[in-house]
C-alpha cells in the first residue's frame, strides 16, 4: 500500500506515520516543514502536482488549522486550510478511484450535557474553526470512497505549545493552581488508538461519515483528574471553571456515539482510563528515547 500522508508532522500525523509503517505502507510524508515532501495544503497546485507524480493508493489528510482563535480572527485562512484543499484532493480522488480518508473534529454540538452524538445528530456551527471544518467534511464527502472520521485526540507532541495532555500531566505533576472546565464534554481519544482504529476501518472498506473516538464521554476536568489518579498525585490548587468564561464561543457537547465504528471494527474502543493510561504510555516512551 502507497499512502501520501498529509500534516505528518503534527500530533495525529506523526501517530499515523508510526502505525502505517507498522503496517509496511510507503508513505509519501508532507507537510510545510521538516517532513521529505514540502507541501503547503493551501497550495493546490503544489498538491495536485504531487500527486499526479506520486500516484498513490491512498490519501490521508491529518493536516488542519486547529487552532480556535486563529480561526476566528482569521476566517480566511481557517478557510483555506480546514477545507477548500479539501475540493481538490476530493477530485482527484475521484478521476483515480482511491480512497480518501479525512479527519475531522467534533466541534458541532451545544446541546445535550454528556450526551453521545451519532453522525445524523443535528449540528451548530458556532465559530470558524467548525464552519470551515464542516465545509471540508462536504467537499470530501462528495466522493462515495472518501472515509470522513469525526474526532477528538489527545497526545504528545512535544514541540513549543504544550497540547492538552502535556498541559494536563504538568499541571499534575507540578500541582499548579487552575481552573478546569466541568460542563466541557467530549471523548477525546489517545492518538495512537485512533491511527490504528482509522486504518482498520479503511482495510475494512468503511466509507462515509463515521465517529472514531473514546466510548465514554467525559469532561475535560474528568481528564485531568485521571491524570492524577493515575500519576498518584493530589490536585491541591485545582477548581471547577466554566467553558463559557473562554473568549471564543466554542460548542461544549462534544461526546460522540461510536457505536457505528465499534460495529465495523469489531472491538471496542477506549475508555477515559484507556485513554490517559495510553498518553501515560506515550510520555514514558518518549522519555526513555
Amino acid at each position: 500500500m502507497k499512502a501520501f500522508l498529509l500534516g505528518s508532522t503534527g500530533l495525529l500525523g506523526q501517530a499515523m506515520l508510526r502505525e502505517c509503517g507498522a503496517r509496511g505502507y510507503r508513505v509519501s510524508s508532507a507537510a510545510r516543514q521538516n517532513a521529505p515532501v514540502a507541501i503547503d495544503i493551501v497550495d493546490s497546485t503544489s498538491l495536485v502536482s504531487f500527486l499526479q507524480s506520486d500516484l498513490p493508493d491512498v490519501v490521508i489528510n491529518c493536516a488542519g488549522l486547529t487552532d480556535i482563535d486563529n480561526c476566528e480572527a482569521n476566517p480566511g485562512a481557517a478557510w483555506a486550510t480546514n477545507a477548500r484543499p479539501l475540493a481538490f484532493l476530493a477530485e482527484w480522488v475521484r478521476r483515480h478511484d482511491r480512497p480518501l480518508l479525512h479527519v475531522s473534529t467534533d466541534h458541532y454540538f451545544t446541546d445535550g450535557g454528556a450526551m453521545a452524538h451519532d453522525e445524523l445528530a443535528p449540528i451548530h456551527l458556532v465559530n470558524e474553526y467548525a464552519r470551515s471544518k464542516y465545509a471540508g467534511e462536504a467537499f470530501a464527502l462528495t466522493v462515495p470512497h472518501s472515509l470522513v472520521l469525526r474526532t477528538s485526540i489527545v497526545g504528545i507532541r512535544r514541540w513549543t505549545r504544550p497540547t492538552f495532555a502535556e498541559w494536563a500531566i504538568d499541571l499534575v505533576e507540578q500541582d499548579r493552581p487552575a481552573k478546569l472546565f466541568h460542563d466541557a464534554y467530549t471523548s477525546s481519544i489517545d492518538v495512537a488508538s485512533f491511527a490504528k482504529a482509522s486504518l482498520d476501518l479503511l482495510e475494512k472498506g468503511a466509507r462515509g461519515l463515521y465517529n472514531l473516538a473514546a466510548r465514554e464521554i467525559y469532561s475535560k476536568e474528568a481528564f485531568v483528574r485521571e491524570v492524577a489518579v493515575q500519576l498518584g498525585r493530589p490536585l491541591s490548587h485545582a477548581t471547577a471553571a466554566s467553558v463559557d468564561t473562554l473568549s471564543t464561543r466554542r460548542a461544549s457537547c462534544l461526546g460522540l456515539d461510536v457505536r457505528r465504528a465499534q460495529g465495523q471494527l469489531g472491538y471496542e474502543l477506549p475508555t477515559l482510563a484507556d485513554v490517559v493510561s495510553s498518553v501515560l504510555d506515550q510520555r514514558r516512551h518518549l522519555d526513555r528515547s
